[in-house]
């Protein structure tokens, strides 16, 4: 798969990364149940997502799923101690959806 930066990657090795990336998306969910720290990992998904948008600009599904996750992450008040975080159901349909998102996309490499 090219990117575009030029450099073509194996598809196959695109299509781990997309799983590894899945995999993590996934495992947001048990994180944020068991009240472990989910905001940084998510953090880093964002980035990381971000970055795959950029090199593989056509793939318009890593926007999409790049908005999900942002929309996902806690808001700051200036009034509270803990940032607003979105209701649990929400969470999880959203975490659902960027998996199945990343599923198509994984799809594309084949």
């Amino acid at each position: 798969m090219m990117t575009s930066r030029g450099v073509d990657f194996d598809a196959q090795v695109v299509e781990s990364n997309l799983l590894r990336i899945q995999n993590q998306i996934f495992k947001l969910l048990p994180m944020r149940e068991e009240g472990k720290d989910w905001t940084k990992p998510l953090e880093t998904l964002r980035e990381e997502i971000a970055g795959m948008g950029k090199l593989f600009s056509d793939q318009k599904d890593f926007l999409t799923v790049l908005a999900k996750l942002e929309g996902l992450t806690p808001e700051s008040n200036d009034d509270e101690e803990k940032p607003e975080e979105i209701e649990f159901p929400l969470y999880r349909r959203t975490i659902f959806e960027c998996c199945s998102l990343i599923e198509k996309l994984k799809a594309k490499c084949q």
